[in-house]
Parts: structure tokens; sequence; C-alpha cells
């Protein structure tokens, strides 16, 4: 089941229950007043949209980053052909691994959180490759673009470690999870919906969309919002172009 169905089925399931809850439960009588419920609303709206902005920024930048590293692995490899197919070949094997651990194990940041050799793996590599031919200027020309790219993920590197540690403290998730409680618990109280099928609609509607505000910023704080693992489109391609379906 893909994820889109299944959160299809967690929306309407939620939706489903609340209207239920609402339903059937008796009146109560409370002398909380509708402010209350305003109050509520406006203190989660502004906590959740300030989360979500900034966890969407962090998104956005953590996308932007892993596709220049993406551009400069494919920048090297193809570099590499003109250096001879056989260390082509090597480069490719070792490029291929990087990004073959972060499809495998669905973690963009598998090589930030695990010890990798590629970098250094490439570097033997190229020296290796400059032993052979130092004299040509082609080669010359392609040991500086490789070398500046292997500068260039350096640094990027750094700022996605930086961008990786950026996630909503426990904290954070504790006051969002209270203020929808408060919520839930204000609509149970101030308005009336026993046996009352449109008001007890209504309240599931908007009680799952705070569900739903709150599943979009998990989302966003774990960086799965239009993808199963953030960078994995451009991993893949990186690999299909060392296997030359690119």
């Amino acid at each position: 089941m893909s994820r889109k169905n299944k959160l299809t089925i967690i929306v309407l399931f939620t939706f489903s229950v609340f209207t239920i809850i609402y339903y059937l439960t008796p009146a109560l009588k409370s002398g909380v007043d509708k402010v209350f419920i305003t109050i509520s609303t406006f203190l989660f709206t502004i906590f959740t949209g300030f989360f979500i902005s900034r966890q969407g920024s962090r998104y956005s930048e953590i996308r932007k980053t892993v596709s220049v590293i993406d551009g400069n692995f494919s920048s090297i490899y193809r570099s590499f052909g003109h250096l001879g197919k056989d260390i082509q070949d090597k480069a490719g094997k070792i490029i291929k691994t990087y990004y073959q651990n972060i499809l495998d194990n669905k973690a963009w940041d598998f090589n930030l959180k695990n010890k990798t050799t590629t970098l250094i793996d490439t570097h033997e590599l190229l020296n290796m490759a400059s032993s052979e031919d130092p004299s040509s200027p082609l080669a010359s020309a392609v040991f500086s673009r490789i070398m500046t790219c292997l500068g260039n993920i350096q640094i990027e590197r750094k700022n996605l470690v930086a961008l990786s540690e950026e996630r909503i403290p426990k904290f954070q998730w504790i006051t969002i999870y209270s203020l929808s409680l408060v919520l839930f618990l204000a609509l149970l109280i101030v308005i009336p919906s026993n046996n009352l099928l449109i008001e007890s609609t209504l309240k599931g509607v908007f009680s799952t969309s705070v569900i739903i505000v709150i599943m979009l910023l998990g989302q966003l704080n774990r960086l799965e919002l239009f993808e199963g693992t953030i960078g994995e489109h451009s991993a893949q391609d990186v690999i299909d172009i060392i296997d030359g379906k690119k």
C-alpha cells in the first residue's frame, strides 16, 4: 500500500472516530466560555505555523544541499571518464556504494551518521591516476575539476550536518500535543453535539484538521514530505548515470 493511500485511510479513520465520539458524548455542563476555544486555536496556530515555516525552510535547504552534492558526484564520475574507462569504472564503484547505502537503508543521512570512505577512496584513486599521466594538459584540467568538486562536497557535507540537527526538540512537541489536547477537550465541553449530526461532523472535521497539521509537521521534521527519503530520486539518478541508463 502506498504512503498516499495509508494517509488517506488514517485521515478518514480519524475523522470517523472523532465524529462518533462527539455524537455519542452526552452534553457536559461547564462554565468554560467559547473564548477559550478561540485562545487555544490561536496559540496552536502560532506555534505550529512557526514550526512548519522553519521546518519547511530546513527541508528546502537540505534538498538543495543534497542536490548540489549529487551534482558534484555526477561531475566527478564523468570527469574520470577522460582518464580512461578502467579508472572511471573504479570511480563509479566508489560513488555507487555511497548512494546504494542511502537507498538500501532509506536514510538520506546514512553517510553522515556512519563512517564511510567515499571521499578518501576518491582522493586515493585521483592520486593513482595523477601518478600515471601527470603531464597531460587534459589530465591536469580533469584533476583540477575533480578536486574542486571534492572540496564542494566537503563544504556541503558540513552544511548537511548542521541542518540535520535542527529537528523539533521534545519540549516543543510536548507544547504542541498539549495545545491540541486542550483544543479537543474544549470542543467536547463547550460546543454541544450529542445526537446532533451536523455539529458532530463539523467538530470531527476541525479535530481531524488539527491531526493533519501535526502529521504534516512530523513529516517535515523527518524530511518525508514529498518522497519516502529526501534525495531518494536524486540518488537513484546518480546510480542510473553510472549504470549507463542516463
